[in-house]
């Protein structure tokens, strides 16, 4: 439950830094409590439906085989458009669950790295052999 400290302006109204704190982590608390949100369990093919280019977090997975990917049913958790939104809203679940999976739904574009080369007389003598 989130308790409003109120200051009136005719009222000398000090917080120490404690204070704040302590008021903080309520607020964070309560805003944690009423996040907490849970789908019904849907197939793979209707998470990609609802959530579209979509990062989900979810749970009560149920695994076709137990070390592997595919899944018959799970429930979604989170949900966001970054990979850290739905982390964020998976948190409130996490002494509930043990496992959480983290995947998305969408074309993961990244470009491959270039590796970097420094030619001196030493990189270029070790791939060319040496030269006199």
């Amino acid at each position: 439950m989130l308790y409003w400290i109120y200051c009136s302006t005719q009222v000398s109204c000090t917080w120490s830094g404690f204070d704040r704190l302590v008021f903080l982590l309520v607020a964070m608390e309560t805003a944690q409590a009423l996040a907490r949100w849970i789908s019904e369990p849907m197939t793979w093919a209707e998470i990609c439906a609802r959530y579209p280019d979509q990062w989900v977090c979810l749970v009560e997975m149920d695994r076709v085989h137990p070390a592997g990917f595919d899944f018959r049913t799970a429930r979604v958790i989170g949900h966001g458009k970054t990979r850290r939104e739905p982390v964020d809203q998976a948190l409130a679940w996490r002494d509930d669950y043990k496992v959480i999976g983290h995947y998305f739904k969408g074309r993961i574009t990244v470009r491959s790295p270039r590796p970097t080369v420094i030619l001196d007389d030493e990189t270029r003598d070790t791939f060319f052999g040496r030269r006199r």
